[in-house]
């Protein structure tokens, strides 16, 4: 090719560059089609083909990288040899089991914000559930001497007291920090799995911004569509525009200080951030730096003390406590069929851990009495098409379980088309090339 992109494009006459506008407007408007509703076959099949080139990518990256060569190559082999020989039986299982967990929770931080804010929301599904089976299993066991590594990929396995002072614990014999210091490892492990989700957003921005040119990605949360810059977003383009150039401004002006503030709390728009610190092709470290410590320090942190002070059975009934006093009993229209809104939370909290431990004490009890009982319920019930629709048919799924059906549908359905459309992209922008260097030898 005698020029880039760049280049040769700007050799383009009058008409020509119309002529390519109209055609890269065209395919964004083809490519925006592409989803499971609208295009549910040419979506598949171009998810596919991504995937595949992806896996294959990934693939050779990791059997050429020196890390894999010189240390995980070695690692394996050394793991191999003390398992066939028994030597260490004791540490390598510890090691297994630490590896197991700390891919389980990173794993489960990326899938919650990777997607461009269209995560698994696996702190609601997974980590703070793990914190609630925590605090109870403290105060059934009075200690915190249980392995909390159980509750990981596919185990249902519940927390196995020790012999010594599992009689059960007195109100506030466990105290805050006893608990705090059990899960905080395991909310940073997540929280360092968010940090890692929000690399994608920023190195598409990064790659583009580098190559001069910005993607349909980085155009829409810039504020500008595809028709020369105008706006769009319908009624609320004016306050998005003004969200993102205080972002925009905000980041330029305070760089790594920047990112750890807006990273330092629930920020459901953060991913605005790493496209714009692509696009300002800030170094990555400073960006991933300020992005970790945020999301995998202080906010964990804060969201962690949080759910232990709610969980806790003795902090959670002092601060119900204090609200109840605080909250006004003269004003009827706060009532709730006779309480104040903090006697009814107060409530309504409780009913739910109550339930929850109810479900936790069931399972282990059914585990204990047939440690294969998952499979053989699954086998039993799903063993012919008549015990399935009548297991169907007799289901009454709580109101909280179709919610996280629909959660992991939406998960499930976004990552698919982002990946349908990313493929897309790549596709659009070799025929856009092809036809601008078609057009430049005409000349």
């Amino acid at each position: 090719m005698a020029g880039t992109f760049r280049e040769l494009s700007a050799q383009l006459t009058p008409e020509q560059q119309h002529e390519y506008e109209q055609l890269r407007q065209q395919l964004n408007e083809r490519r925006a089609q592409l989803t499971l509703l609208r295009s549910p076959l040419r979506t598949l099949r171009a998810f596919a083909a991504c995937s595949a080139s992806a896996a294959a990518r990934g693939a050779h990256w990791l059997a050429s990288h020196p890390l894999t060569l010189y240390i995980l190559v070695p690692l394996l082999l050394l793991h191999a040899g003390l398992k066939a020989s028994g030597t260490l039986a004791h540490e390598v299982r510890e090691a297994e089991l630490w590896l197991q967990y700390g891919v389980w929770w990173v794993g489960l931080g990326v899938l919650s914000s990777i997607g461009l804010g269209t995560g698994m929301h696996s702190g609601l599904l997974f980590l703070f559930p793990h914190m609630l089976k925590v605090c109870l299993a403290a105060e059934r066991c009075g200690h915190m001497r249980f392995d909390a590594r159980a509750d990981m990929w596919w185990s249902g396995e519940g927390f196995h007291c020790s012999e010594a002072g599992s009689g059960g614990a007195l109100p506030g014999s466990i105290s805050f920090w006893d608990i705090y210091r059990k899960v905080i490892g395991t909310a940073v492990l997540w929280g360092a799995g968010t940090a890692l989700g929000e690399v994608p957003p920023y190195a598409l921005s990064y790659h583009a911004a580098k190559a001069g040119k910005r993607s349909a990605e980085v155009e829409a949360m810039l504020g500008t569509s595809a028709e020369g810059g105008r706006q769009a977003g319908g009624p609320l383009a004016p306050l998005i525009s003004r969200m993102k150039n205080w972002m925009l401004h905000f980041i330029r002006v305070h760089g790594f200080w920047g990112i750890l503030l807006l990273a330092a709390y629930p920020n459901a728009a953060f991913d605005l951030c790493g496209i714009c610190c692509g696009a300002f092709q800030m170094p990555f470290w400073e960006f991933f730096g300020a992005t970790l410590l945020g999301k995998g320090g202080i906010k964990t942190a804060g969201q962690t003390a949080f759910f232990v002070a709610l969980f806790r059975q003795a902090t959670r009934e002092r601060v119900f406590g204090f609200l109840e006093r605080i909250v006004p009993d003269g004003l009827p229209f706060l009532h709730l069929h006779g309480l104040t809104p903090a006697q009814a939370g107060h409530q309504l909290v409780n009913q739910k851990i109550a339930e929850f431990q109810e479900g936790v004490a069931r399972r282990a009890a059914a585990q204990a009495a047939d440690p294969r009982w998952f499979y053989a319920k699954a086998l039993s019930t799903f063993s012919s098409w008549k015990s399935a629709r009548s297991a169907l048919l007799a289901a009454r799924p709580s109101l909280w379980g179709g919610v996280v059906l629909l959660m992991i549908g939406s998960f499930v359905r976004s990552v698919v088309e982002q990946f349908a459309q990313g493929h897309a992209a790549e596709q659009d922008k070799q025929r856009l090339q092809a036809e601008v260097e078609r057009w430049t030898k005409r000349q």
